[in-house]
């Protein structure tokens, strides 16, 4: 017979069991109902984390998937995030340069934009081929070119403030980058995949309120690398413009060469710039890159001994290529003015319709992060 001492630890070890059982119950219990099974984790990826493993998979430029990044939940929240930049420099490793292309010297290139302007109107008239700016569709717009608007001047040359005179008479203008990233890495994807150069990239945020708008007109649309590319320089670039906006307009605001290359000797990323095009893992501006004509440019880089003279050459060459491609392009719009001419403002009013109050010498601040805009002081 058992006695009381045992049967007391033997009810003891039954409620223990009995009530550990209970309790385990009772746990999963409840994290089913607080817990909820459905929800779902959301993180935000940085902009090199975006298509990466895609990316790095193809060794191909042109097969590269041109899609915009989309919108992303911000954890904890349930909130969407700005999407985040489809066209960044980060995507990029490696980067096999591209072939680039200038002419040979001939009197195009040493006219003035005010003569070179003469000309090619001149020879607009004798094609039958109307001017927007006296186009009466075009007189009852704010701004009398058509869309888009590209301007294809180098760095140092008026891009921020070509682009703020479009801000000001009221359409849609961005610099160097939209919601979607770099503009020139845009444009380049564009190129190799045949398809429109603003296709994918073509809209920003408004200042006043987050609504996406249309962009009209954009500056700076070249990157120096890696990857290395500007629709001017590079083989094919104008022919894709010219190819998706026959109608379009393309722009070049022109300077001094050599005042152009003192102004960037007084940019703080005039070395990093120049560094890049030179080397020919990068842009290969230097002529090192195998193609028709590279002889003379490999030879007069390493012949100039500052670069100086280098760089002026290359600046004008560029102009020159630019206005020999639209005077072969008749259906799109050509506009160039000289920045450095006495009377820029009233010619830009001519051809724009847009008053020239709104033409400003505009330059970046500290870090890019401010914008100092001037009336441009009489000559």
């Amino acid at each position: 017979m058992m006695n009381s001492r045992s049967t007391q630890l033997l009810i003891a070890s039954a409620l223990s069991i009995f009530l550990g059982l209970q309790f385990c119950h009772l746990t999963v219990l409840l994290q089913t109902s607080l817990i909820d099974t459905d929800a779902t984790e959301y993180t935000v990826m940085s902009p090199a984390e975006i298509n990466a493993n895609e990316r790095e998979s193809k060794s191909e430029l042109g097969d590269l998937n041109t899609t915009s990044g989309q919108p992303h939940r911000i954890k904890g929240t349930g909130k969407k995030s700005p999407r985040l930049p489809r066209y960044v420099a980060s995507n990029y490793h490696s980067f096999e340069p591209l072939h680039w292309s200038l002419p040979k010297p001939s009197s195009t290139r040493y006219q003035t934009s005010e003569e070179f302007m003469a000309d090619y109107i001149s020879l607009k008239r004798n094609h039958n081929i109307s001017l927007p700016w006296e186009q009466d569709k075009y007189k009852q717009d704010k701004v009398t070119l058509p869309r888009p608007i590209i301007g294809l001047n180098f760095p140092k040359s008026a891009t921020t403030t070509m682009s703020k005179y479009f801000q000001c008479a009221g359409i849609i203008s961005a610099h160097t980058s939209t919601l979607d990233g770099r503009i020139g890495i845009c444009m380049m994807e564009n190129h190799l995949a045949d398809k429109p150069p603003m296709d994918g990239c073509s809209t920003r945020q408004n200042y006043t309120d987050p609504t996406e708008v249309k962009v009209e007109v954009v500056f700076d649309i070249g990157i120096e690398g890696p990857p290395c590319y500007y629709a001017s320089l590079h083989n094919g670039g104008l022919e894709n413009i010219a190819k998706h906006y026959p109608e379009g307009t393309i722009m070049l605001v022109t300077r001094n060469a050599t005042k152009w290359f003192n102004s960037l000797e007084r940019w703080n990323d005039m070395h990093h710039m120049l560094n890049f095009w030179g080397n020919r893992s990068i842009c290969g501006f230097d002529g090192s890159l195998e193609g028709k004509g590279m002889e003379h440019w490999t030879d007069l880089y390493h012949s100039s001994d500052s670069k100086r003279e280098y760089w002026i050459e290359f600046y004008e060459a560029h102009t020159q290529k630019i206005r020999e491609f639209a005077l072969a392009h008749l259906s799109l719009t050509y506009l160039e003015v000289e920045l450095e001419h006495e009377k820029v403002a009233e010619q830009l009013e001519r051809f724009t319709g847009v008053n020239q109050t709104c033409f400003k010498h505009c330059l970046p601040g500290q870090m890019s992060v401010s914008i100092n805009c001037q009336n441009p002081r009489s000559p």
